[in-house]
C-alpha cells in the first residue's frame, strides 16, 4: 500500500478532517491534501511525526518512504558546500557526536522563517554571552 493511502486510512480510521489533522501537524490543509494524494512526498521528519500522531510504528510509514525517495548510492549528505571546507567537517562531525542537537536543527528547520530567525538570534546571543563568561 502506498504511504498515501497509509496516511488516508490512519486519518479516516480517526475521523479527521484534513485540517484537524493539519492543525495538530502544524501545517497547511492543502500539503495534508497533497501527502494523501500523493502529489508530493513527505520528508522524514514529518513522516515519523505522523507515525508519532496516530500511533504506528515509523517503520510503518519509513517502509514505504524510502520506496518514495531516489536511491543513493552511499548514505551521506547532500551539500552545496564543497567537504573540503573545513567549517562544514567540523559541523558534521558535531552533529554525528551530538544527536540530540541534529534533532533540534531539524526542529528549527521546519519553524516558519520568522520564528526560527528568532531562536538563531537567541543561540547567537548565547553563544556571545558564554565567551564573555568563562566559568559558565
Amino acid at each position: 500500500m502506498a504511504l498515501s493511502e497509509k496516511l488516508r486510512k490512519l486519518r479516516d480510521r480517526r475521523n479527521w478532517s484534513q485540517q484537524t489533522l493539519a492543525d495538530m501537524m502544524n501545517m497547511d490543509r492543502s500539503t495534508v491534501s497533497r501527502h494523501e494524494t500523493g502529489k508530493s512526498i513527505p520528508n522524514y521528519h514529518t513522516v515519523v511525526r505522523f507515525a508519532e500522531l496516530y500511533q504506528v510504528e515509523k517503520e510503518y510509514l519509513v517502509e514505504e518512504l524510502n520506496q518514495l525517495l531516489p536511491k543513493v548510492d552511499e548514505p551521506g549528505y547532500i551539500t552545496k558546500e564543497s567537504l573540503e571546507d573545513h567549517d562544514l567537517g567540523i559541523i558534521l562531525q558535531l552533529l554525528q557526536q551530538e544527536p540530540d542537537l541534529k534533532k533540534k536543527l531539524l526542529d528549527l528547520y521546519l519553524m516558519s522563517p520568522k520564528r526560527r530567525a528568532f531562536f538563531v538570534d537567541l543561540l547567537t546571543y548565547q553563544i556571545k554571552a558564554s565567551k564573555r563568561h568563562k566559568n559558565i
